[in-house]
This record gives C-alpha cells, structure tokens and sequence, in this order.
C-alpha cells in the first residue's frame, strides 16, 4: 500500500470512488494537509478538488473546530478511534450545520499516516425535525385545549344549576365534591341568581359521598352569599356520613333551612312563594281599596 503522500488525485479508480459518494469526503496527512477530495466535499464550500488539494484543511472549511483542541481529525488521531458529531460550516456570512466522521487513516503497517473525514450538509434534516416538532408542539397544545375544554365541560355538567320553577333554582350535585368544585358551583349559582332574581335556591347533596371542612364552610359561604343577594337557600340530601363528619368538624350551620328531600325543598320553596304573592295581591288590594 501506498504512503498517502504518493496518492495524486488524478489517480482515476480513487478518483471514482469517492466522486461517487454524494456527502463530502476528503483525506488530510497528520499535519491536516488535504491529499484528496471529492467532488461533493469542495462543491460544499464552492470549490473544485483540485482548488483544495495539497492546501491545509482548515483553510478550505472554516469550523469552530478548526485549528483547535477540538479539531475533529486531531481527536480522532489520539484517540485512534472514529470521532463524530456536529457542527457549523462557516460560508460566505452564513452557517451550515454539518454532521461529521473522522476516522485515522493506517498504511500497512498499522501506523496512523493521515485522517479520513466524512461530512454532510444536515440543513435539511434539522428543517424538517423542526417542522415534525412544530408539528408536535401544536398537536400537544390542541389536545392539552381540547382537554382543557372537555374538563370545562364536565365541571359545568357536573355543577349544573336548573331554574325549576318560576323563581326556584336547584344546584343537584353529584360525586366527589372538592374545594375548587365548590367554589365552580358557588360562582355559578351566584350568577344563575343575578340573572333571574331567584327567590330560592336549592342545593342539594344527595349524589355527595363525603364533605370535608373547606367543602362545608363553600357551601355555607354560598348560602350566606345567596341571601345576600335576596335568595334564600335550601340545603337538601345531607347523608347520615355526612352530617357525622359535619357534626365531628364543628361545622356550624347556623340559620340555613334544611330538608331531607329535594321535592321537600321545592313544596317549601313553591309554598312560600305563593304565599309571599297572595300576601303581595292582597295588600295591592287594601292600597287600592
């Protein structure tokens, strides 16, 4: 075998070889002298191969590597071992990201005479792994809306607040009811009663396993918050769990009017109404009497 400085690069069979290979590919001595290169690897920085033969590499590509620690064909020379990463090719104001290989080159005695250097342009590639991660971060956002959206959802439908009657709101809950789902519920019920001037409102527990303290003093704050606002509150379906856990957690209920059933509730709530009205026309009478 040949010492790499008797290779010329007119030698047609080595010529053809590496001219067939579409990536850059250039052989450099161990002072980083190119003693070959292909037609790829110089029309890469504008170049032809006989442009870059016998001039030093660094002075044909232009890397941060260059001329450093970190040149590539130096570490692969010491560690006498393939060194690949990637890079930027500096070019006419621009940067080209470049993926590498270098390799030490061995004569037939298995001394390191040289170093055989891979690269290509990787533009491409980063252009399309960054649409495809574009993509993706678009697709996340979409589905962590549509999650978002579909948990909205489910809060208003599990928090829903029903006009029952002329002037009678009901807030049926069911399931695990926390802090945040009370306080949901409390902001809906209000507005339900600003929006139709409610006289009562029926806040029924049935469909709740368990309260906790915070849960409790939600509901309270609702039903205090409700007669402010002129409605009266009923609270309906306490469970025997839940009036022990209340009792234990020395919640204290207060004035708030309390019945067993929803429809107890609602006879109660239709009742004084109709009271309250035939109260209204009779002292209409009277005033226009």
């Amino acid at each position: 075998m040949k010492e790499i400085a008797e290779f010329s690069p007119n030698e047609g069979f080595l010529s053809e070889i590496i001219n067939a290979i579409p990536s850059g590919i250039f052989v450099t001595d161990r002072e980083n002298t190119i003693m070959m290169i292909n037609k790829a690897g110089a029309a890469m920085v504008g170049r032809t191969p006989g442009d870059c033969f016998d001039r030093k590499c660094y002075e044909i590509f232009d890397t941060p590597m260059c001329q450093t620690e970190a040149c590539t064909c130096r570490k692969a020379i010491e560690k006498e071992s393939v060194n690949t990463g990637q890079t930027v090719l500096r070019l006419a104001g621009k940067e080209i990201p470049i993926e590498y290989a270098s390799r030490p080159l061995r004569n037939l005695e298995g001394e390191i005479i040289g170093c055989v250097e891979h690269f290509i342009d990787i533009s491409d590639r980063l252009e399309k792994e960054r649409i495809i991660l574009e993509q993706q971060e678009q697709l996340l956002k979409k589905r962590e809306e549509d999650i978002r959206h579909l948990q909205d959802e489910i809060l208003e439908l599990s928090t829903p607040v029903i006009e029952v009657w002329d002037g009678i709101l009901a807030l049926p809950l069911v399931g695990t009811l926390d802090s945040h789902r009370a306080k949901i519920a409390m902001e809906r019920l209000l507005e339900a009663i600003e929006r139709t001037r409610s006289s009562f409102v029926i806040i029924d527990i049935t469909g709740v396993p368990t309260v906790d303290a915070e849960v409790a003093n939600h509901i309270i704050q609702t039903i205090d918050a409700a007669r402010l606002m002129g409605s009266e509150a009923i609270l309906t379906g306490i469970s025997p769990h839940i009036a022990r856990t209340i009792a234990k957690l020395d919640v204290r209920l207060g004035d708030i009017t309390v019945r067993g059933r929803m429809t107890d509730a609602l006879h109660l709530a239709i009742n004084a109404l109709n009271s309250s009205r035939s109260a209204l026309d009779t002292l209409k009478k009277d005033l226009g009497g």
